[in-house]
């Protein structure tokens, strides 16, 4: 069984300056080409989950692989509130030296 789930992406002041959140979604346009919104440092996408990867491992993996791709090392992934105070999964990056955080979290489930 496959289905979707929107994800909100927040980025801190490091990845908004690094271009993060515009990076991620022209990632996921060519290896997804899924239905977007970005504005600024924050992004909604629509991310599609599996019973093998599921609804809150699907975001985290393909934000990963993004990472990864994109030449970043992810320094760790721990449980955070969105600036909405929502439950939400931090992810700290780094690249040339910067370190950055980006906060995912479940919108909707479909």
């Amino acid at each position: 069984m496959q289905g979707f789930a929107i994800v909100k992406l927040e980025a801190d002041n490091v990845a908004v300056e690094e271009n993060v959140v515009q990076q991620f979604n022209e990632y996921m346009q060519r290896t997804e080409k899924t239905q977007s919104f970005v504005h600024d440092g924050e992004g909604y996408f629509r991310m599609a989950y599996s019973e093998k990867v599921g609804m809150t491992s699907a975001p985290i993996e393909t934000f990963g692989n993004f990472l990864l791709s994109s030449g970043y090392s992810v320094n760790g992934i721990s449980s955070a509130n969105t600036i909405d105070g929502e439950n939400g999964t931090m992810v700290s990056f780094e690249k040339g030296g910067k370190e950055a955080h980006v906060t995912l979290s479940t919108v909707r489930i479909y």
